[in-house]
Formats: structure tokens, sequence, C-alpha cells
């Protein structure tokens, strides 16, 4: 009864950003803005930018573009124009606690509020592709206010599965099977995982690339990084694989029977640079993307005292998962603080080298995870990116043209640029001289719809309010 009660409060707090999606169908003009194409170009100052439905039909001087009859002219002095973010590794679905579930009323006023306007989902089975198709044909006809979403499938993992409710598949003949039902059923890929064995895997690669769909996913147990690369898989999620795939006792710790925690020391212990670069070097030419997912790795550096207390945006997590935060906060570690730190700077280093050796990188967070919050923590990532060397506009594209990239939508996304959808973020200050300014948002734009500050300030609140009540 309390979520029914939570549920219906969000619909009513929304009530009137939806009220204003439908009824405005004015031409939008954003006047006097600095513009960040992200084509690698530096901003350009004074520009206006004409919004008509969903597409941006001018960008270019003011004396050269004019404001269509009875639009709605923003003044944009002083403001920064950048693509909308993407997310690209997030979980809409409860799916490992049980299927059925979604956090959409949750997780859309979040992503939008952030800027976030698209994701890609790691694990959406067949009912939630319906689902999903539902949503965006309620955001494009402006009914609903939400990012685009790019689904995946039901994971596919070996037998027993990693974790529940995975499809686990013991043989090629299953795997190829399962390729071809998940195909049918809407899958945009198909997520591999943990416990494949390495036939099974192949025949799972190469029944995807008859069937034309791309793979992507964790680095199996029983394989190298560099192998899957190989395979044509297209991401690797949370730098899966790399510390096996670096060591210079790979093949014996492989096969090695220790704890995951002992087999994780001996792998940093025999963590070989120049067998790294060379599997860096195989990823970029194969042109395999990787979601790093930095904000995860730091998890292991959070304590209850200096980051559960003072994280304000806690107020958007259900009270319930906060004391669960807490609680693994808290749990004894088998490291030393330094060690963890250590580590992390190691991580940091890894996807700097990685990035300087050309290989593609993708911001992602894996939203639906502790530790993690909608929205919020995407700007986390870009910040981690930064940290580990990337330039603020290397970090931003990683958010924006690289996502478009490697969705083939580069027609529609990644830019701000004539023709594109107008999924766009106003920044307050230059996020290309701090990082940290693509969180000072003063009005994110979304299916061409202008959405000011306040009204996604009422949207946090509405989340905010409706998780307190529960």
């Amino acid at each position: 009864m309390k979520k029914v009660c939570a549920l219906l409060l969000i619909a009513l707090l929304a009530a009137p950003l939806l009220a204003q999606v439908e009824t405005d169908a004015r031409s939008l003009v954003l006047k006097n803005v600095s513009v960040i194409e992200m084509t690698g170009a530096p901003p350009k100052n004074g520009l206006t930018v004409v919004v008509k439905g969903n597409r941006i039909a001018a960008v270019g001087g003011a004396g050269k573009v004019r404001a269509p009859k009875n639009a709605q002219v923003i003044d944009a002095g002083g403001k920064y124009l950048i693509p909308g973010l993407w997310d690209m590794h997030v979980h809409l679905f409860n799916n490992v606690a049980g299927s059925g579930t979604n956090n959409k009323d949750i997780y859309f006023p979040l992503f939008i509020a952030n800027g976030v306007t698209g994701v890609r989902d790691m694990f959406t089975d067949a009912d939630d592709i319906k689902l999903v198709r539902e949503w965006q044909a309620e955001i494009e006809a402006g009914r609903l206010i939400g990012p685009r979403i790019a689904p995946g499938s039901a994971i596919v993992d070996g037998v027993p599965t990693f974790l529940p409710n995975l499809l686990g598949v013991a043989t090629p003949d299953e795997a190829r099977a399962a390729v071809r039902k998940l195909k049918a059923d809407g899958a945009g890929f198909i997520k591999i995982y943990w416990n494949l064995k390495p036939e099974v895997y192949r025949a799972i690669a190469d029944e995807a690339k008859k069937l034309g769909i791309d793979f992507a996913g964790h680095v199996p147990f029983s394989m190298s990084a560099g192998e899957v690369s190989d395979a044509g898989q297209k991401s690797i999620e949370h730098l899966t694989g790399i510390l096996e795939s670096c060591s210079s006792k790979e093949e014996e710790l492989r096969i090695a029977k220790m704890s995951p925690a002992a087999l994780a020391e001996e792998l940093w212990k025999t963590n070989d640079e120049k067998k790294c670069r060379e599997l860096f070097r195989r990823f970029a030419k194969n042109r395999t993307w990787h979601t790093p997912t930095a904000v995860l790795h730091r998890a292991n550096l959070l304590s209850e005292e200096d980051y559960i207390k003072k994280d304000e945006r806690l107020r958007y997590i259900a009270p319930d998962d906060r004391q669960d935060w807490v609680k693994r906060a808290n749990q004894p570690r088998k490291l030393a603080l330094q060690t963890r730190q250590l580590r992390f700077e190691k991580m940091l280093s890894t996807i700097h080298t990685m990035f300087r050796t050309g290989v593609p990188l993708l911001a992602g967070t894996d939203v639906g995870n502790p530790f993690v919050i909608a929205g919020f923590s995407l700007h986390d990532e870009l910040e981690m990116f930064v940290q580990a060397g990337l330039s603020p506009m290397e970090a931003l594209k990683t958010a924006t043209v690289s996502p478009a990239e490697y969705l083939g939508r580069l027609k529609d996304f990644g830019t701000v640029e004539k023709g594109k959808i107008a999924d766009l973020v106003l920044l307050e200050a230059n996020p290309l001289e701090e990082i940290g300014n693509t969180r000072k948002i003063a009005a994110v734009i979304v299916n061409g719809k202008y959405l000011p500050k306040a009204d996604l300030q009422k949207m946090l609140a509405g989340v905010e309010t409706s998780l307190n009540r529960q």
C-alpha cells in the first residue's frame, strides 16, 4: 500500500510538468548561448539555437538565425549548451530480485534532473523490452518525461548461473537457441556473464554475428579479456578480466583453487605492465569498448563516516537501501585503507593508459547497485575520468559522442548540430574549464521540451517526498 501511495504521489507532483510537455508545441529559441558542440571545437559564444519539434533546426550567430514566430525564447547569456548525457550501464529493472519490477518512477526524474537523457539497460528481459517500447512511445508523444533507453537482453550465463534469474545455458546448442530467442524477443544486444564456458561463449558469439546482433558484458572467468575482444565482444564492463589477463601467472591462476580474496591478491602482485599494454593495443585494434564504472571501484574506499553521513544525495535513496549501504560500508575490510587507495589509483591509471592507447571508453555507473545514485553518479564518473588523466572534453565525449557512436546513432545524438535530436543540457558554467560544472544545470531540454531548473527541482523533490513516505 505504501508503495502505491508513493507512486501516486510522484504522479501528482509530476502532473504540471506533463501538462507543460503536452500543451507547449511552440518552437524553442536559446539566444546568446555558448555552444559546446562536442565536435572538438572550443565553445562558440553568442549563438542562437532553434529547436522545432524534437530536432535542432538551426545553430548560428544572432544575425544569421531568425526566431520563428510565437517561439518560446530563452535568454541563455552566460550559459553553456552541451548534448544530453548518457549513462551506458544502468539497471532499470530489479530482475535479479524478481521479474516484473522496475524503477521508472524514481530513476526517470533523477536521470532527467541530472541531464542524463539516455541510458543503456544491462538486464532487459522480454517483458521489460515491451515495457521499454511503451515508455519510449509515451516519451515521444510528450506524455512522459524520461530518458531514451537502449535495451539489452536477459543476462546469458553458464550453469549454474552466477546470480539468480539469469538465463543459464550449458551447451553450444542451448547458447545458439538462446541468442535466437532473445533476438526474436527484441533484445538490443546479448548480455553475457561470468560462468560461461569457452565453447558456449563462442557459440553465442558466432550466432550473434550470424543474426547481426551485438553481444557485450563481462569477461567469463574461463576466458581472457583478449579472447573475448578477438571474438568480437562489443563492450567489456567494469574492467572485468583485466587483472587476470595482465597477470604474469595468468594461466596458473586461472585454474588455481583459492578464495576470491586470495586470488585477487595474487593477481595484483603479478600484474605485468608490458602484458597490459599489449592487451590494450589489442582492444584498440579490435575497437573493443570499455565501460569502467569507476564509481563501483570507489566503493571499496567508502565508510559510513566519510560517505554515508555526508552525502546529501542519499535523500534520493529509499530508507531501507540507505540502511543496507550503512551496513556494507561498516563491514570489516581485509585490506588496509592505504592498500585500497593504492589499488583505486592503479585502476585510474589503467583507465588513463587504456585511453591513451586508443581504447574507446563509455561513461557508465551500474545504477541499481549500492553506492550508485541514478543521475548524480554519472557526474562522479566524469570527474573520475578527469582524475585519471582525461581532459574535461575527453571525459565529456564518453557520455555524449561516444555513446552515439557505440549505438550507431551519430546522426541523431552526441553533438549540438542542426538536424540532431534536441536532447540538451544548459549549464551555468563551462564544463571544459572544470568538469564538475556539469552538475550546475540551468535547464534540460528533452525531446525538444524545455525544463527549467525550477521544474527539475520539483522532480527531485517529488522523488525525495515519495521515498521518505514509504
